[in-house]
Protein backbone atom coordinates (compact mmCIF):
# COMPACT_ATOMS: atom_id res chain seq x y z
CA UNK A 1 0.00 0.00 0.00
CA UNK A 2 3.10 2.20 1.33
CA UNK A 3 4.11 2.00 -2.43
CA UNK A 4 0.57 2.41 -3.74
CA UNK A 5 0.25 5.57 -2.59
CA UNK A 6 4.08 6.98 -3.27
CA UNK A 7 3.16 6.23 -6.97
CA UNK A 8 -0.02 7.93 -7.18
CA UNK A 9 -1.67 5.83 -9.34
CA UNK A 10 -5.60 5.10 -8.25
CA UNK A 11 -6.39 1.44 -6.59
CA UNK A 12 -8.84 1.32 -8.96
CA UNK A 13 -6.36 1.26 -12.05
CA UNK A 14 -4.96 -2.62 -12.01
CA UNK A 15 -1.41 -3.03 -12.57
CA UNK A 16 0.69 -5.91 -14.06
CA UNK A 17 2.45 -7.28 -11.25
CA UNK A 18 4.21 -6.89 -7.90
CA UNK A 19 7.33 -7.96 -6.74
CA UNK A 20 8.47 -9.04 -3.25
CA UNK A 21 12.07 -10.11 -2.13
CA UNK A 22 13.76 -11.02 0.77
CA UNK A 23 11.02 -13.55 1.74
CA UNK A 24 11.79 -16.88 3.26
CA UNK A 25 10.84 -20.20 1.55
CA UNK A 26 7.89 -20.24 4.39
CA UNK A 27 6.81 -16.85 4.00
CA UNK A 28 6.54 -17.35 0.03
CA UNK A 29 4.28 -20.19 0.89
CA UNK A 30 1.86 -18.19 3.00
CA UNK A 31 2.03 -15.25 0.37
CA UNK A 32 1.37 -17.93 -2.46
CA UNK A 33 -1.36 -19.36 -0.38
CA UNK A 34 -3.55 -15.91 0.18
CA UNK A 35 -2.52 -14.26 -3.18
CA UNK A 36 -6.07 -13.85 -3.81
CA UNK A 37 -5.80 -11.23 -0.95
CA UNK A 38 -2.92 -9.64 -2.41
CA UNK A 39 -4.48 -9.55 -5.94
CA UNK A 40 -7.81 -8.40 -4.51
CA UNK A 41 -6.23 -5.34 -1.71
CA UNK A 42 -3.70 -3.98 -4.67
CA UNK A 43 -5.31 -4.69 -7.60
CA UNK A 44 -2.55 -6.34 -9.12
CA UNK A 45 -2.68 -9.41 -11.92
CA UNK A 46 0.30 -11.43 -10.55
CA UNK A 47 2.47 -11.83 -7.63
CA UNK A 48 6.93 -12.62 -8.78
CA UNK A 49 9.09 -13.24 -5.96
CA UNK A 50 12.71 -12.38 -6.22
CA UNK A 51 16.07 -11.72 -4.44
CA UNK A 52 17.66 -9.06 -6.64
CA UNK A 53 16.90 -5.59 -5.78
CA UNK A 54 19.17 -3.80 -7.94
CA UNK A 55 16.56 -4.45 -10.72
CA UNK A 56 14.15 -2.66 -9.06
CA UNK A 57 16.11 0.45 -6.76
CA UNK A 58 19.08 1.73 -6.22
CA UNK A 59 20.24 2.27 -2.61
CA UNK A 60 22.88 4.35 -1.24
CA UNK A 61 23.88 5.65 2.03
CA UNK A 62 25.28 8.94 2.70
CA UNK A 63 26.98 10.03 5.91
CA UNK A 64 25.39 12.86 7.81
CA UNK A 65 28.08 15.40 7.24
CA UNK A 66 26.67 17.94 9.69
CA UNK A 67 26.66 15.67 12.70
CA UNK A 68 29.71 13.16 12.03
CA UNK A 69 31.61 16.20 11.04
CA UNK A 70 32.34 17.23 14.64
CA UNK A 71 32.40 13.65 15.62
CA UNK A 72 35.47 12.19 13.49
CA UNK A 73 36.44 14.77 11.97
CA UNK A 74 38.32 14.15 8.56
CA UNK A 75 37.53 10.72 8.78
CA UNK A 76 33.98 11.61 7.77
CA UNK A 77 35.74 11.73 4.09
CA UNK A 78 36.71 7.73 4.87
CA UNK A 79 33.17 7.05 6.06
CA UNK A 80 31.83 8.28 2.81
CA UNK A 81 34.00 6.27 0.91
CA UNK A 82 32.81 3.11 2.78
CA UNK A 83 29.46 3.38 2.44
CA UNK A 84 29.79 4.48 -1.54
CA UNK A 85 31.60 0.79 -2.21
CA UNK A 86 30.23 -1.06 0.44
CA UNK A 87 27.18 -3.87 0.42
CA UNK A 88 24.57 -0.94 0.90
CA UNK A 89 22.02 -3.41 1.47
CA UNK A 90 23.37 -5.80 3.91
CA UNK A 91 24.98 -2.30 6.04
CA UNK A 92 21.15 -0.60 5.78
CA UNK A 93 20.16 -3.95 7.33
CA UNK A 94 22.58 -3.70 10.08
CA UNK A 95 21.57 -0.41 11.04
CA UNK A 96 18.12 -1.13 10.82
CA UNK A 97 18.20 -4.17 12.94
CA UNK A 98 21.09 -3.29 15.50
CA UNK A 99 20.16 0.29 15.94
CA UNK A 100 24.21 1.52 14.57
CA UNK A 101 26.89 0.44 12.14
CA UNK A 102 30.29 -0.07 12.98
CA UNK A 103 32.51 0.54 9.56
CA UNK A 104 36.28 -0.60 9.45
CA UNK A 105 38.30 1.55 7.62
CA UNK A 106 41.87 2.24 7.42
CA UNK A 107 42.81 0.81 10.91
CA UNK A 108 40.23 2.65 12.59
CA UNK A 109 36.63 1.15 13.56
CA UNK A 110 34.13 4.17 13.47
CA UNK A 111 30.51 3.73 15.02
CA UNK A 112 27.36 5.17 13.69
CA UNK A 113 24.07 6.31 14.52
CA UNK A 114 20.58 5.95 12.73
CA UNK A 115 20.36 9.91 12.73
CA UNK A 116 24.00 9.95 11.13
CA UNK A 117 23.47 7.93 8.15
CA UNK A 118 21.33 9.09 5.20
CA UNK A 119 19.53 6.00 3.77
CA UNK A 120 18.26 6.79 0.03
CA UNK A 121 16.37 4.58 -2.11
CA UNK A 122 15.78 5.80 -5.77
CA UNK A 123 13.65 3.88 -7.65
CA UNK A 124 14.29 2.19 -11.10
CA UNK A 125 12.29 3.55 -14.13
CA UNK A 126 8.45 2.09 -13.96
CA UNK A 127 8.97 0.57 -10.44
CA UNK A 128 7.89 2.34 -7.08
CA UNK A 129 9.74 0.33 -4.39
CA UNK A 130 9.22 0.08 -0.51
CA UNK A 131 12.54 -1.88 1.72
CA UNK A 132 12.28 -2.64 5.09
CA UNK A 133 15.83 -4.29 6.07
CA UNK A 134 16.09 -7.35 3.68
CA UNK A 135 12.81 -7.21 2.81
CA UNK A 136 11.18 -5.42 -0.06
CA UNK A 137 8.38 -4.49 -2.63
CA UNK A 138 8.74 -3.83 -6.24
CA UNK A 139 5.63 -2.48 -7.64
CA UNK A 140 5.63 -2.29 -11.36
CA UNK A 141 3.76 0.98 -13.17
CA UNK A 142 4.33 0.68 -16.12
CA UNK A 143 0.47 0.75 -17.85
CA UNK A 144 -0.41 -1.65 -20.98
CA UNK A 145 -3.44 -0.48 -23.40
CA UNK A 146 -5.09 -3.01 -21.49
CA UNK A 147 -4.59 -2.63 -18.04
CA UNK A 148 -5.69 1.26 -19.21
CA UNK A 149 -8.87 -0.04 -20.25
CA UNK A 150 -9.91 -2.09 -17.49
CA UNK A 151 -8.70 1.31 -15.63
CA UNK A 152 -11.40 2.99 -17.50
CA UNK A 153 -14.10 0.53 -16.86
CA UNK A 154 -13.96 0.32 -12.93
CA UNK A 155 -13.95 4.81 -13.33
CA UNK A 156 -17.23 3.78 -15.10
CA UNK A 157 -18.88 1.70 -12.23
CA UNK A 158 -17.68 4.15 -9.72
CA UNK A 159 -18.90 6.97 -11.61
CA UNK A 160 -22.09 5.35 -12.51
CA UNK A 161 -22.48 4.31 -8.54
CA UNK A 162 -22.13 7.49 -7.41
CA UNK A 163 -24.76 9.17 -9.62
CA UNK A 164 -26.65 6.50 -8.63
CA UNK A 165 -26.62 7.73 -4.87
CA UNK A 166 -26.90 11.45 -6.31
CA UNK A 167 -29.73 10.66 -7.77
CA UNK A 168 -31.24 8.95 -4.41
CA UNK A 169 -32.05 5.51 -6.79
CA UNK A 170 -32.77 2.53 -4.15
CA UNK A 171 -29.51 0.13 -4.02
CA UNK A 172 -31.80 -2.45 -6.05
CA UNK A 173 -33.14 -0.42 -8.55
CA UNK A 174 -32.46 -1.30 -12.55
CA UNK A 175 -31.50 1.58 -14.48
CA UNK A 176 -31.09 2.29 -18.16
CA UNK A 177 -28.19 4.01 -19.02
CA UNK A 178 -26.50 6.43 -21.73
CA UNK A 179 -23.30 7.36 -22.73
CA UNK A 180 -21.80 10.81 -24.64
CA UNK A 181 -18.34 10.87 -25.43
CA UNK A 182 -15.86 12.11 -28.02
CA UNK A 183 -12.94 9.72 -26.09
CA UNK A 184 -11.93 6.89 -28.42
CA UNK A 185 -10.27 5.26 -25.77
CA UNK A 186 -13.49 5.84 -23.24
CA UNK A 187 -15.71 4.54 -25.86
CA UNK A 188 -13.02 1.24 -26.36
CA UNK A 189 -12.73 1.12 -22.45
CA UNK A 190 -16.80 0.70 -22.41
CA UNK A 191 -17.39 -1.51 -25.26
CA UNK A 192 -14.66 -3.75 -23.90
CA UNK A 193 -15.74 -4.02 -20.47
CA UNK A 194 -19.64 -3.46 -21.55
CA UNK A 195 -20.88 -6.91 -19.55
CA UNK A 196 -18.80 -5.96 -16.91
CA UNK A 197 -19.78 -2.30 -16.55
CA UNK A 198 -23.55 -3.22 -17.11
CA UNK A 199 -23.80 -5.95 -14.61
CA UNK A 200 -21.78 -4.02 -11.38
CA UNK A 201 -24.33 -1.49 -12.34
CA UNK A 202 -27.85 -3.44 -12.22
CA UNK A 203 -27.88 -1.51 -15.92
CA UNK A 204 -30.77 -3.67 -18.20
CA UNK A 205 -30.16 -1.42 -21.45
CA UNK A 206 -27.97 0.92 -22.93
CA UNK A 207 -30.28 3.62 -24.86
CA UNK A 208 -29.35 6.41 -27.11
CA UNK A 209 -31.61 8.95 -25.54
CA UNK A 210 -31.84 9.35 -22.04
CA UNK A 211 -35.51 9.82 -20.51
CA UNK A 212 -37.12 13.07 -19.65
CA UNK A 213 -36.31 12.25 -15.66
CA UNK A 214 -32.53 10.56 -16.15
CA UNK A 215 -29.78 12.18 -13.88
CA UNK A 216 -27.24 13.12 -16.19
CA UNK A 217 -23.66 14.75 -15.30
CA UNK A 218 -20.18 15.50 -17.44
CA UNK A 219 -17.13 14.50 -15.70
CA UNK A 220 -13.98 13.14 -16.51
CA UNK A 221 -12.79 9.81 -16.24
CA UNK A 222 -8.94 9.01 -15.99
CA UNK A 223 -8.91 12.26 -17.75
CA UNK A 224 -11.37 11.11 -20.12
CA UNK A 225 -14.17 13.44 -20.84
CA UNK A 226 -17.79 11.63 -20.65
CA UNK A 227 -21.42 12.90 -20.75
CA UNK A 228 -23.62 9.52 -18.38
CA UNK A 229 -27.24 9.72 -18.13
CA UNK A 230 -28.85 6.84 -15.07
CA UNK A 231 -32.55 6.26 -15.19
CA UNK A 232 -34.81 4.17 -12.78
CA UNK A 233 -36.12 1.53 -15.11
Amino acid sequence: HAARNRSGIKTRQPLAEITLGGLSEAEKATVSRLAALVYDELNVKTIVFTEELDAFAQVTLKPNFRTLGPKYGKGVQVIAKTLATADTLALKTTLETTGNLEIEAEGTTYTLEPSEVEVQTRNREGFFVEVDAKKFVALSTELTHELTLEGLAREFVNKIQNMRKEADFNVSDRIHLSMDTTSLLAEEAFQTHRDYILRETLTTAVVDTPGEKAFTLSQKLNGEQVTLSVDQV
